[in-house]
């Protein structure tokens, strides 16, 4: 029998809908414990283009929302799920039908789906304990760039001491969505930050980050991200075509289509803060969702 304990996530963003499972598991040769990851699924599904456009998931996207949620319903009944949370972020913020979708797909899959707001997902992010990751006593700032908000968290001594959400993602700046005034504020905060903390890094996340580290960089390279090769890889790629970068670069549509915009938005961000690297870990507010939870888990089971 299968003893191992799961838990579960969705990340309902605006690019797009994220399952992940994870399990725990034991070292025998000292008991701790650790996470690992069991099953990811990613549908690109982009709410933000309805969101941001219309502010209304439309009838066909919430038809291929309710569907995908049916199909997380039967993988969570498979794997012994310890807990599980669904979060959604800025496109169902922003669609004046979220909260009827999320009832709708409550009735129909027992799934309930909580529309978190920004400050709250900027939150979440801490939990990825990127201090712990890393191995480091340095201040960090986490940069996490998605279809339609942008986080920023920086933790000081191992705390949190700073987060936010700004309207910038994406999506919405595929879409011509971003307030020139909310991006000005955006990298005025990362300055200040910078002055403020001398030996700030700069920790990135998201798909398109980790996508552009792994056309860049090896393993060799220890999860940093030179920003001089990305400023190379911008230029290359931002002249293309959505279909000739999708051939190039051997990614899919969705992805074409946004990369080129999350790659300018955080070589903005590494020159307001004058950063030469940006950290690249592999993280996601998925991971802090169930960090939250097994955390919440290991202290009542000490």
């Amino acid at each position: 029998m299968n003893k191992n304990k799961y838990f579960a996530a969705i990340d309902m963003g605006s690019n797009a809908v994220r399952f992940v499972i994870k399990s725990v598991e034991v070292d025998p040769s000292d008991n701790s414990e650790s996470l690992t990851q069991d099953l990811l699924v990613r549908f690109p599904l982009r709410l933000g283009e309805d969101a941001f456009m219309r502010k209304k998931i439309s009838k066909g996207r919430e038809k291929q929302l309710l569907n995908l949620m049916k199909s997380f319903q039967h993988m969570l009944k498979i794997f012994p799920i310890v807990d599980f949370k669904a979060y959604a972020t800025s496109a169902m913020r922003d669609s004046s039908n979220g909260k009827k979708i999320t009832e709708k797909v409550l009735k129909k899959t027992g799934i309930n789906i909580e529309i978190i707001g920004g400050e709250e997902e900027a939150r979440i992010i801490y939990d990825t304990h990127i201090e712990r990751m890393l191995g480091q006593e340095a201040n960090f700032m986490y940069m996490d760039v998605g279809g339609g908000s942008t986080q920023i968290s920086v933790i000081h001594a191992g705390e949190p001491i700073y987060s936010h959400s700004f309207n910038i993602g994406t999506v919405r700046m595929m879409k011509d969505k971003v307030d020139p005034k909310e991006k000005q504020e955006f990298l005025s905060k990362l300055r200040e930050f910078r002055v403020q903390y001398p030996d700030l890094q700069l920790v990135g996340s998201g798909g398109n980050i980790n996508k552009i580290y792994s056309l860049l960089h090896t393993k060799k390279d220890r999860s940093m991200l030179n920003v001089g090769k990305m400023k190379h890889l911008y230029k290359e790629l931002s002249p293309l075509c959505v279909e000739t970068r999708m051939k190039k670069y051997r990614i899919k549509r969705d992805r074409a289509e946004v990369i080129g915009f999350a790659a300018g938005l955080f070589i903005d961000a590494a020159d307001a803060m004058q950063m030469n690297t940006i950290v690249v870990p592999s993280i996601s507010i998925a991971d802090g969702i169930i960090n939250k939870m097994y955390q919440k888990y290991a202290d009542r089971n000490r």
